[in-house]
This record gives structure tokens, C-alpha cells and sequence, in this order.
């Protein structure tokens, strides 16, 4: 089984948004519903098709598509920053 790192995903304003379990190396690029810990903008309950925003800023965070048979968030990667804990 893959080992996960906890990673806190951050909007460009400083907004947290939520935490993520991140497997792999590399950049984030899209977030898998079911490894969304502590979720700030309930992305978790969102729809596919849905474009979560940012509650301070207003910057669309991504949108909520289906990745490898699993709802996903494909970030925008102007909008958001991680910074491993």
C-alpha cells in the first residue's frame, strides 16, 4: 500500500482550504474527494461538474470531475499553493 504525506492546500490569499493525503511525489494536480481531510469549502459533497471557490477571495479553486473512475478536483494551479506538514 502507498505510503501518504498530509499536505495543507492553500489558496493564493492565504485562505485554507483543505488538507489532503497525498501519495506520490510531484506537484499537485488533482485531489481525490476521498482523500480530503478537514475540507474548508465542503468540496468533498460537491457534484461533478461543480467549480468550488475560494470563501475569502473568491478565485475558483478548480472544478470536480470523474479521474480513473473517481470524483477528483483538478486544480487550478495559478489559484492554489500547498505546503507540506
Amino acid at each position: 500500500m502507498d505510503s501518504y504525506r498530509i499536505v495543507d492546500v492553500d489558496c493564493q490569499c492565504g485562505q485554507h482550504l483543505f488538507e489532503y493525503a497525498k501519495g506520490g511525489r510531484g506537484r499537485l494536480i488533482k485531489c481525490f474527494l476521498d482523500q480530503i481531510r478537514r475540507d474548508e469549502i465542503s468540496v468533498v459533497n460537491a457534484a461533478v461538474g461543480a467549480h468550488p471557490v475560494c470563501p475569502s477571495c473568491g478565485s475558483e479553486v478548480g472544478y470536480v470531475r470523474m479521474i480513473y473512475g473517481r470524483p477528483a478536483l483538478k486544480l487550478n494551479q495559478g489559484t492554489v499553493q500547498k505546503v507540506v506538514t
